[in-house]
């Protein structure tokens, strides 16, 4: 491995610092003199500002980490540099152009070429900006134009993400949508992502179209952080925890974050049970940086992932239970982790009665999802209405025994 790798880091627009990295592998960041001065937001909530460098030992800082690309893009990145796929330091500094949030980097003296496979029209699409994208699915960025897609060119922010098909998960592009559907019926008047199914000029003829929450019509950069961040995890860590780590984050933290929202997490993650959404890990969790303080983002990444044989595991820890099965989650389970979340039993049954009164309109939009197969909504229903059943419906029975 190289020795003394380094790379500019920006927030919007401003300088902010330097990443580097020391020939034992530990990086460290260190905030610009100027940038202190501005008084500028701190990149991130485990790198307050300070003058001293913020070191890591092993490896990149958490928050840096969670910026590199997983999966097949992260496969594509070191195939096109010629690196290990362990050293995400580089890849980073090769494809952090366009990052999630408002930070980018940029290498001011790049050591590897990056060799693009022209007669891959995703690999080049996906290569091309310099991008890292998160999540194990194939996707690349994108902007709309008029009713249709491109990818984005070099220098171009993208406006969407594009999530492609996947080989061994067949039609997750229609079950992503169909379950958006669903959790935008469930959890009215939260905010969900807007999504659409179209085909990705000379790309993919069939993929979702997420529309970023992190970036304005003008192209300014909002500022997030995901949940792993936030708990100062690495990005291979991310399955690592319980739904109880994110509210006490929330409580623990009620100098920049609003209490009331732990009801609002509590109801989203009940709406991933129903959904059978059994993949919703750290990383599908995340909160806004704002003038005010870390507020929860939207909605995104919501899956019925249970309709697939190999996802019947629960993602992540209740009550410090892990690897539990979503078919022997019982109403127990739930009114544990309100109470974890710091909600009464009132609002236990509250948040039930609300979502009992929405059950029909799910499946309704389910039902009314175009470019879908009726065969992927039948899977999609019939796994809302199994998780209903086994633990939603006992719910205001087990509670009339607890008291």
């Amino acid at each position: 491995m190289a020795a003394n790798l380094w790379g500019k880091v920006y927030y919007q627009e401003d300088f902010a610092g330097i990443l580097s990295q020391e020939a034992g592998g530990r990086c460290s960041f260190t905030y610009d003199e100027t940038y202190l001065e501005k008084n500028r937001p701190a990149l991130s909530f485990s790198l307050p500002l300070q003058r001293a460098p913020h070191l890591y030992e092993e490896g990149l800082h958490p928050f840096f980490d969670n910026l590199s690309a997983e999966g097949w893009l992260k496969n594509a990145q070191a195939r096109a540099l010629g690196l290990r796929k362990s050293d995400r330091f580089s890849m980073l500094l090769a494809f952090g152009v366009d990052l999630a949030g408002a930070v980018r980097i940029q290498d001011p003296n790049p050591i590897y070429d990056v060799k693009i496979d022209l007669d891959d029209p995703k690999n080049y699409a996906a290569l091309l900006p310099r991008a890292s994208l998160s999540g194990v699915q194939p996707k690349l960025g994108a902007v709309k134009e008029g009713r249709t897609y491109r990818a984005v060119k070099r220098g171009e922010l993208a406006t969407h993400i594009a999530k492609l098909p996947s080989g061994t998960l067949p039609h997750i592009v229609e079950l992503e949508y169909v379950t958006t559907a669903a959790c935008r019926a469930l959890l009215k008047g939260d905010r969900v992502v807007e999504v659409e199914i179209g085909s990705l000029k000379g790309v993919a003829e069939r993929a979702l179209f997420v529309k970023r929450f992190d970036r304005l019509a003008d192209g300014t950069r909002l500022h997030f952080e995901e949940f792993n961040q936030l708990l100062g995890q690495k990005s291979e860590d991310k399955y690592d925890g319980c739904y109880e780590d994110m509210a006490q984050f929330i409580l623990t933290n009620g100098d920049i974050c609003l209490k009331a929202e732990c009801d609002t997490l509590f109801r989203r993650i009940m709406a991933c049970i129903i959904t059978g959404n059994t993949d919703a890990h750290l990383k599908n969790f995340a909160m806004m940086h704002t003038d005010s303080g870390l507020r929860l983002t939207p909605c995104y990444d919501l899956v019925g992932s249970a309709c697939y044989p190999e996802y019947q595991q629960i993602a992540l820890g209740i009550d410090t239970t892990h690897d539990l099965r979503i078919a022997k989650l019982t109403a127990k389970n739930i009114v544990r982790l309100a109470g974890l979340f710091g909600l009464p039993d009132a609002a236990v049954m509250f948040a039930l009665e609300e979502f009992s009164g929405r059950m029909d309109k799910a499946h309704s939009d389910v039902d009314k999802a175009k470019k879908v197969d009726q065969q992927i909504k039948d899977k999609l229903h019939e796994q809302m209405e199994k998780r209903w059943n086994a633990a939603f419906a006992s719910i205001g029975t087990y509670l009339s025994k607890k008291r």
